[in-house]
């Protein structure tokens, strides 16, 4: 009896994830981003950024958890200036004692959000470099 009782659980759940799988949205891209434009300037906007590397300081907020060793990326402040919607607000949430917790809130860069403008950057460099390649073949063949 409990086995068939579980066997006939186990294939409501199974239906039910089914039925839930069956009845997701599919949203088309175009419908999903509004306001697409290319990105343009971005090697321009980037030479403001100043890549860093830096320590976490661990031993002083070890109830942060946070990573040890050297770390890559960017001071939120400074990258604030160029990109304002790449600084985010963070939050972690910890152990203050006995059945008790704490939020600690800071700032960190959304990095994920620079792939983009890299890519924007690259391309337009090498639009550049093609050009100046024309003009010397140019300035060769006179």
């Amino acid at each position: 009896m409990k086995n068939s009782m579980f066997k006939i659980s186990l294939l409501a759940l199974v239906i039910g994830v089914s039925s839930q799988q069956v009845n997701a949205q599919k949203i088309e891209e175009k419908e999903l981003k509004i306001g697409v434009e290319k990105i343009t300037g971005s090697t321009e906007q980037l030479k403001n950024l100043e890549p860093v590397s830096y320590q976490y300081a661990a031993d002083k907020y070890k109830h942060l958890k946070l990573p040890k060793g050297e770390q890559y990326g960017f001071l939120a402040s400074n990258v604030e200036a160029s990109f304002p919607e790449m600084v985010v607000e963070s939050s972690k949430v910890y152990s203050s004692g006995k059945n008790s917790t704490k939020v600690a809130k800071y700032e960190e860069v959304n990095t994920e959000s620079l792939i983009p403008l890299l890519v924007a950057a690259i391309k337009e460099q090498q639009e550049q470099i093609d050009l100046l390649k024309k003009e010397l073949q140019a300035l060769k063949g006179k």
